[in-house]
């Protein structure tokens, strides 16, 4: 099979990232990507049967007549599908015959464009024919639109791990598109966005989101089609600052592949650097706590883990958060960045059978990883010799990359405690040891997305968090509101 990863000497790398670290996403959700397939079959049938019956004769006929009879109705260009793969999409022509149309996008005033050409794109109608890329299963109705080879491999080298987007089959719609991020893109900053918003797609995939897009690309269609303007959306530009503070833990305002980006950079060095995945409930332990709260704030990056510190943030902030950043998914980040580099990873805490399962886990999954050690927790802390005794271990073993899971608050206190001792990345990402060495599932998706994913782990574990979601959650809500009501400083110590 002929790929863009093999048509460019450009691309002649292709990252491990783009094809373990979201992996579980489409793993964890074949039911929805069978019925998925089915959903794009029947209605791409009916569109070809109900629309493109009479669409194709009458769009042709007026191209024909706006080009002078000269040239095909449709423009058959090679696209870059799912995994790579090289497919010929189809589209309305919308330009006059040029030797430029396979490598150079159209622009705002581009003169190829012909005068049908334009009402064709603003009302995206040109795209219809790529129905018949649905039935095919070269396209799915909804999905990060696919690009030209030659965008494909100019982006991938703008944005490291861009083509992970291509894990899902392109669509004829997309997030982006409907977020306001079509045509030419020119700079990092329009790049970057619309990689944000399909990587956001490919996570958060489900008939709910799909449902959203159709209905909304729907709506911008026939605003075209009645008052002949197309709307755009308001786009949210993401904060600039680093950090932010809120309520008394400052949160780096980051993402997945920027996070696990600097995170394998001071790997490499083997720099001590340290990590926390801080929860509502580590929030509010750093809240109610003076000592966590400085421990909290000694440790270099803290990513704000769970829905609820996400929300919390774009409201006060207008942080242009996309998603949270949570400890499991970010270990797998993570992992697959150092399988890609060789890294040695160390495994802190957890039981030894835990230890045992999560180590299978990244040998399958990661096997450029180098496991340099493993330590199960003692479950109380350790003495000064036993304490100098890990730090030896650790350091002696080459690691780059310390994974720790003590839980909440003991992880973080752990790490804080060995920076400038370690020399290594110490990531605090509690559950993620649990989560991928089998012992206790995710929430699904639409509860990830909802803020529940604390209820789905109460019901699996009641006894053990009962206490924790209900103090800590009523907290963190009490102080939100007193804060938007501007009866509390949103940043306090």
């Amino acid at each position: 099979m002929k790929t863009a990863l093999t048509s460019s000497p450009l691309i002649g790398y292709r990252s491990t990232t783009e094809k373990i670290a979201l992996r579980h996403y489409i793993d964890e959700k074949p039911r929805y990507f069978f019925f998925k397939r089915i959903f794009d079959i029947v209605f791409s049938v009916l569109m070809i049967v109900g629309v493109l019956s009479w669409l194709v004769p009458l769009v042709g006929l007026l191209i024909l007549l706006d080009s002078k009879g000269r040239g095909p109705i449709f423009f058959v260009q090679r696209r870059v599908g799912k995994g790579g793969k090289i497919f010929k999409c189809i589209k309305f022509r919308t330009m006059v015959l040029n030797p430029e149309a396979n490598r150079v996008q159209a622009q705002p005033d581009d003169y190829r464009i012909t005068g049908i050409g334009r009402f064709l794109r603003k009302s995206n109608i040109d795209e219809f024919p790529q129905f018949l890329n649905v039935l095919a299963g070269d396209m799915s109705i909804v999905g990060p639109r696919p690009h030209m080879i030659t965008d494909c491999n100019q982006f991938s080298k703008v944005v490291k791990g861009y083509k992970f987007r291509n894990m899902v089959k392109p669509g004829i719609t997309g997030l982006s598109q409907v977020k306001g991020y079509r045509g030419p893109a020119k700079d990092f900053s329009t790049i970057f966005r619309r990689f944000e918003y399909d990587a956001f797609y490919v996570r958060n995939a489900d008939f709910g989101l799909d449902m959203r897009i159709i209905r909304q690309t729907a709506g911008q269609v026939m605003r075209v089609l009645l008052k002949g303007r197309t709307s755009v959306p308001v786009v949210t530009t993401p904060h600039k600052e680093g950090k932010l503070q809120l309520f008394t833990a400052n949160y780096a305002i980051t993402d997945y592949l920027r996070a696990s980006e600097t995170i394998v950079e001071k790997a490499r060095s083997r720099a001590s650097y340290g990590v926390s995945a801080l929860a509502v409930h580590g929030l509010i332990e750093s809240v109610k706590d003076k000592q966590f709260r400085k421990v909290v704030n000694k440790i270099d990056m803290v990513v704000p883990d769970g829905q609820p510190i996400r929300w919390a943030l774009n409201s006060f902030y207008n942080a242009g958060l996309q998603d949270r950043v949570t400890g499991p998914i970010l270990t797998k980040y993570v992992l697959a960045r150092a399988s890609e580099e060789k890294l040695g990873v160390y495994l802190y805490g957890s039981t030894a059978e835990t230890l045992e399962k999560f180590t299978a886990f990244i040998e399958i999954n990661y096997p450029g990883v180098r496991i340099a050690g493993v330590h199960p927790d003692r479950f109380r802390e350790a003495t000064p010799e036993e304490d100098l005794e890990d730090i030896r271990k650790i350091n002696a073993s080459g690691a780059n990359i310390v994974l720790v899971g003590r839980g909440c608050p003991r992880q973080e206190k752990w790490v804080a405690a060995h920076l400038g001792k370690i020399n290594a990345v110490m990531m605090a990402v509690g559950a993620a040891f649990d989560f991928h060495a089998g012992n206790i599932r995710q929430a699904p998706a639409w509860m990830q997305r909802a803020g529940l994913e604390w209820l789905f782990r109460l019901i699996q574990e009641p006894r053990k968090l009962w206490k924790r979601y209900f103090t800590t959650n009523p907290h963190f809500i009490f102080l939100f509101l007193l804060c938007k009501f501007r009866l509390r400083k949103v940043a306090f110590a």
